[in-house]
């Protein structure tokens, strides 16, 4: 099923995600064992799957960020998996810590269906890129990295963008191939503190 559903979610239903990524979180400090969200309490087009990235920040620095891009599982259920993940399985950092939890902010963000950008060149995206802010992922045999959106904010200019898009990837920062893979896409998002 398609994404692109998601990107009507009003605030109430977004302050549910947010609630739902929090309890997430939540859970694995308490001395019960974390519980997925109870499906019967959520609407239809909660419970439709859905593709999301959670993205933590403690004292504004990013503590972590993981999420998907295909929609396999309820969009409920996607969020506590991806909360969860971010907190605890992003490589890049240690583990969420309780005493983080009075600094710690949380971004979920709904991914629309990531559709291909056809582009001769990395001048053709730039050029995209500087009227379209959107979320991008590059591909090219088996390397591969995203950044939503809300990257814009800290590098405004599409050269920096792609050049650290590529740099995630594992290129260099001037690479470009013939058989690169360029896919947009949008998001809807809702932002709070963890308290």
């Amino acid at each position: 099923m398609s994404v692109t559903s998601f990107q009507n979610l009003n605030k109430g239903e977004l302050t549910q995600l947010l609630d739902i990524a929090r309890e997430a979180i939540r859970g694995h400090f308490s001395n019960d064992l974390p519980q997925p969200p109870q499906l019967d309490l959520y609407g239809k087009k909660l419970l439709r799957p859905g593709a999301s990235f959670v993205t933590l920040e403690v004292n504004g620095q990013l503590q972590g960020c993981l999420g998907s891009t295909s929609a396999n599982a309820p969009l409920v259920l996607d969020v506590h998996n991806k909360a969860r993940a971010s907190a605890y399985q992003d490589r890049r950092f240690m583990p969420l810590t309780e005493d983080q939890l009075d600094h710690l902010t949380i971004e979920v963000s709904v991914l629309s269906e990531p559709e291909p950008l056809l582009v001769g060149s990395e001048q053709e995206l730039i050029d995209y890129l500087t009227e379209n802010k959107v979320g991008v992922i590059l591909s090219d045999h088996h390397n591969q990295a995203l950044f939503l959106p809300q990257v814009w904010e800290q590098l405004k200019a599409p050269k920096d963008f792609i050049r650290h898009l590529k740099l995630k990837a594992g290129w260099n920062a001037v690479y470009w191939s013939e058989s690169m893979e360029v896919k947009t896409f949008t998001v809807t998002s809702i932002k709070g503190k963890y308290f």
